[in-house]
């Protein structure tokens, strides 16, 4: 039996919960990997980067993948298993276009982007090991996050439509370096949060994938707020 004074989470109680969690990482790292080869192929060919930057309605890009996002994570976990996985990669194929979208607009080196990912992996391996590990409860981190993120969203609205055309510096800088945190924050309580769903509902309805696309998530957010933050786009 499980020492409970070293797991007053309970979630070491069920003995699978190490192979499940590995199932999770590998489906993230397949999103994440799928992401980079769509960007990457995109990006390679200049074609695709003048149909990119031409491309008709590209302002509603980040509404329309926010919805699907919505949507993904509303309905993933009651898809039959392929389709759930099919949908997840199709989703990740997509961002993978829409980094490449913002390479075809911006003038994103090499260099900051590669720096971006070094410290977005970095962050995300770092804070995923910590929510993995700790004994600690993060559940009070959620509200807590929710609500940083919403200012954070408040104050970006405001940044760019108030006080950058009535002249006053923006808060970009700030805000970002927030979202960084925010992020990481999301990283550590999510990784913890798919733990005990699996310990409350066992390896059922694409769990696996629906933990993958809670840190898939993550990872993404951080790492455009990082670029954000070293100058990769505005």
């Amino acid at each position: 039996m499980a020492d409970l004074r070293g797991d007053p989470l309970g979630i070491e109680l069920h003995s699978g919960v190490g192979r499940f969690m590995k199932a999770v990482y590998a489906w993230t790292l397949t999103g994440v990997g799928l992401t980079a080869a769509t960007a990457g192929l995109l990006g390679r060919s200049p074609e695709s980067v003048e149909m990119l930057r031409e491309a008709p309605g590209s302002g509603l890009l980040w509404p329309a993948l926010a919805v699907l996002a919505l949507a993904c994570g509303t309905r993933l976990h009651s898809l039959r298993p392929r389709l759930a996985r099919a949908a997840f990669l199709g989703f990740s194929a997509l961002f993978g276009a829409a980094l490449a979208w913002i390479g075809a607009v911006t003038a994103l080196t090499p260099g900051r982007l590669g720096l971006a990912v070094a410290v977005a992996c970095g962050v995300f391996v770092v804070l995923a090991v910590f929510g993995s590990r700790t004994r600690r409860d993060l559940s009070g981190w959620g509200p807590v996050l929710m609500a940083a993120l919403l200012g954070s969203i408040i104050a970006v609205v405001l940044d760019l439509g108030v006080l950058r055309g009535a002249g006053v510096p923006g808060l970009d800088t700030g805000v970002q370096a927030l979202l960084c945190g925010i992020f990481a924050g999301f990283v550590a309580h999510d990784t913890q949060k798919i733990k005990q769903m699996y310990r409350a509902h066992g390896p059922r309805d694409n769990l696996a994938v629906v933990g993958a696309l809670k840190l898939y998530l993550d990872f993404v957010n951080l790492l455009l707020a990082t670029l954000r933050l070293v100058g990769g786009y505005r």
